[in-house]
């Protein structure tokens, strides 16, 4: 092995020892009271040389999402590559969404914070962030394809862009979810677990994309 690979290997050694010992501290402290101080503290590094590595706080934020990112892409296409209806697709990668996040404890912890969305848009527009939106567009690829697979197949009925009907089922699901995981419901409701009502909101969300299309049906058949 020659210097320079031996010092690359090096390098990404020590970036991966900060991302652990970064997702340490923000694990315990939380993500708005980890500060790069305890960071550096943690990893046994000088701050300067942290800096080196990453601009701030929220730039680690972000690195660590995208490690968790890639792995949700791979579940969901998986779910994507399945023969089965869309209707089921969107239900299942609802549920391997949720499965992944409470599999990945920082990633659930980023997704169900109300101000991590202050984060990603503090961050430095730097690779991580650059990759970070990369894969979020992915992510909408695939669940716009699974919509209009839907469409194509004349099982969903959509009035809009597919890419806003897609956006609408995601920020309700992320709304559920935060409201289910801080409690923000009164005492007195009903509720279940977590994976239970984003599979119902999901399925409440495609049977509606359906209904205009068996609407349509009864009224040839009358």
């Amino acid at each position: 092995m020659g210097v320079h690979e031996r010092k690359e290997r090096e390098r990404e050694q020590r970036r991966q020892t900060i991302l652990e010992s970064a997702k340490h501290v923000f694990m315990t402290y939380g993500l708005e009271h980890a500060s790069m101080d305890r960071i550096a503290q943690e990893a046994e590094l000088a701050k300067g040389t942290l800096y080196l590595y990453f601009k701030s706080r929220d730039e680690l934020i972000v690195a660590l999402m995208v490690e968790d990112l890639e792995g949700l892409l791979i579940e969901l296409e998986k779910v994507s590559s399945k023969r089965i209806g869309a209707e089921k697709k969107l239900v299942e990668c609802v549920t391997a969404f949720y499965r992944f996040s409470c599999d990945n404890e920082f990633f659930y912890r980023v997704m169900t914070t109300l101000k991590s969305q202050a984060v990603f848009a503090c961050a430095d527009e730097g690779f991580p962030m650059h990759q970070f939106k990369a894969q979020n567009m992915r992510m909408m690829e695939i669940m716009e394809g699974i919509v209009q697979e839907g469409v194509d197949a004349g099982t969903f009925h959509v009035t809009q862009p597919v890419s806003y009907v897609v956006f609408q089922m995601m920020v309700a699901l992320k709304g559920a979810l935060i409201v289910f995981q801080n409690g923000m419901y009164p005492p007195d409701w009903k509720t279940g677990d977590a994976e239970t009502l984003l599979r119902d909101i999901a399925t409440l969300f495609a049977r509606g994309l359906t209904a205009p299309v068996e609407s349509a049906r009864r009224s040839k058949k009358s």
